[in-house]
């Protein structure tokens, strides 16, 4: 439930904290004082669109905070584990606005964006005013709804489906593997057929591409180096070149060879070098290729080019090449040989799939016992409310090859406020009134089976009186045994019947208006009913009639329980 509430600097609120109870919390005061303030507060700490007009002129920034206490349910805890968010059995959201536009949103401390917020928010307050959006008008909404109401039978089901479906999957995966369809199965042949051949026809040998790229390289510089080997063998054999000159050391030493051991060793040495020399001579004549054609640069770009090709597609060297070729060969292997097995998956998909229609229908059944149930209750509740010629029922469509955990029922709540109309789907309801009181008798017969903690209700009872009054008041009493309400009123009857009433009201300080909030007592309760009624100070009338209606109201409070 909203524990506690704080407003600062938001419109002409400075500063409010209001404390709320488990049960029926009304807000009344005179138009204008401010309560639409305090719920346009709740809609900004909630996650709505910040507005800059929010904030009390002169002051900066505006802020909002509230607490939540024990939200005891599964989903909000995997909310907030969702963003990051710990939580010790309280829920803090604190939101802050500048006039600059910039702000900041925290839950238990921790950052956290208006989408995050809101995801937490509308798990834990329902807001409905007289011409907002209701989240049942939702068909999603509306079938969580029908499936609260009878959440053991409706879960046993979907464990059902989900067993089933998971069945359907591991089917799924293994004809994937099998290549999927008998088209899809033919078309990866074909693709593998295609690429098989590709890599062998163009064919690739270990060191290939590098060994083309040197020839290339060298053909591309043959005449450089044509020029460079005729110099260096000119200087190394030409007339007067270094083997003339080396040759005739050579001799010289040769001549000493009878002075001294030392010599002969020098002249073999000089030999030695001579035919290096030589040598060195002979392998750059033949490293000219005499017999160039300049065709065979375009030929080698070419492959260059088809082996570039191969890389891209199929890896980046020739290793993994050889490998992606084999594990094409070996799919097309499996695939060739999975005809017969495809069929037997496909065949036990298709059972799995009839058994999971059948427990689809299972479940509308379930549903549609529900929509009978919930159809008659709603109809005298809205007798209750005014709505004597109201009818109100489900309307079911089955979607066609839908596989949901959630089933293939796809409700739209029908609605008619008028003898003699047509019903229509409960979006399309224009009247704010009718959808006001409608809502209300839905929250007060399948209360229990909506998710949010607390309601919030903006003047829901606007344009009602009388007996009327006393009938939705009733139905606020029997909803807040179950679900925290807060609502704005200016009905007496429903202020009598609150387990907590806060007056809204404008004060004049130091030339400028205010807002103030504060819980009323049992004594002040009685004389803002006697307001409501239309009385004054000293009206005794009024004042036994405003006890007369608290009373009636703790009488009626007190069969509830």
């Amino acid at each position: 439930m909203l524990k506690t509430l704080t407003v600062e600097n938001v419109a002409l609120i400075r500063r409010a904290e209001i404390n709320f109870i488990d049960g029926l919390n009304v807000l009344s005061g005179e138009t204008g004082s401010g309560k639409s303030v305090l719920l346009e507060a709740i809609d900004f700490v909630l996650g709505a669109r910040a507005d800059k007009t929010l904030i009390c002129r002169g002051a900066d920034p505006c802020a909002v905070s509230c607490v939540f206490e024990g939200p005891d349910n599964s989903e909000i805890f995997s909310a907030l584990e969702e963003i990051g968010v710990d939580t010790d059995g309280e829920v803090i959201v604190r939101r802050v606005m500048g006039a600059d536009g910039r702000g900041s949103i925290r839950v238990n401390g921790e950052p956290v964006t208006a989408q995050m917020l809101k995801k937490i928010t509308t798990l834990l307050v329902d807001v409905h005013g007289q011409s907002d959006h209701f989240i049942l008008l939702k068909e999603q909404n509306q079938l969580a709804l029908l499936d609260g109401i009878c959440a053991e039978r409706v879960d046993e089901k979907k464990r059902e489906i989900s067993t089933i479906i998971a069945n359907l999957d591991e089917i799924d995966e293994k004809l994937k593997k099998l290549g999927g369809s008998d088209e899809d199965r033919a078309r990866r042949i074909d693709y593998l057929k295609y690429c098989i051949d590709e890599i062998e026809r163009v064919g690739f040998s270990l060191g290939e591409d590098e060994e083309l790229a040197a020839r290339k390289k060298k053909l591309v510089n043959a005449e450089k180096i044509a020029e460079a080997v005729s110099i260096a063998d000119s200087a190394l054999m030409g007339d007067g070149g270094a083997g003339d000159r080396i040759g005739e050391s050579s001799r010289a030493i040769s001549s000493l060879a009878a002075f001294g051991e030392e010599y002969e060793k020098l002249s073999d040495r000089l030999s030695a070098v001579l035919d290096e020399i030589n040598d060195i001579s002979a392998t750059l004549s033949s490293s000219i290729d005499e017999d160039f054609d300049p065709k065979e640069i375009d030929d080698i770009e070419s492959r260059l080019d088809e082996l570039a090709s191969l890389k891209r597609k199929y890896g980046k060297t020739y290793a993994d090449i050889r490998e992606k070729l084999a594990s094409y060969k070996d799919e097309l292997s499996l695939l060739s040989d999975s005809a017969a097995d495809a069929e037997s998956l496909k065949r036990q998909r298709a059972a799995i799939l009839e058994t999971l229609d059948g427990v689809y229908d299972e479940l509308t059944e379930i549903r549609k016992s529900v929509a009978i149930d919930l159809s008659s209750k709603l109809k005298e509740k809205l007798k209750e409310l005014a709505f004597t010629g109201a009818d109100f029922y489900v309307d079911f469509e089955k979607i066609k090859g839908v596989v949901s955990g959630d089933g293939n029922d796809k409700i739209t709540f029908m609605f008619n406020a008028n003898v003699g109309e047509e019903a229509k789907p409960l979006s399309k309801i224009i009247s704010g009134g009718e959808l006001s009181r409608l809502m209300l008798a839905i929250k007060s017969v399948s209360g229990r089976a909506l998710s949010s903690f607390t309601f919030i209700f903006d003047e829901i009872d606007a344009g009602i009186s009388g007996n009327t009054a006393f009938i939705v008041a009733k139905n606020f009493a029997e909803i807040s045994r179950t679900r925290q309400i807060i609502a704005v009123s200016h009905l007496p009857q429903i202020v009598a019947m609150a387990d907590r009433s806060v007056f809204i009201e404008k004060e004049v300080e130091d030339g400028r208006t205010f807002t103030s909030v504060r819980t009323l007592t049992e004594e002040e309760k009685i004389g803002e009913v006697v307001r409501l009624i239309g009385g004054g100070k000293g009206d005794d009338v009024s004042y036994k009639h405003a006890e007369n209606l608290i009373v009636s109201a703790n009488d009626f409070k007190k069969t509830l329980k």
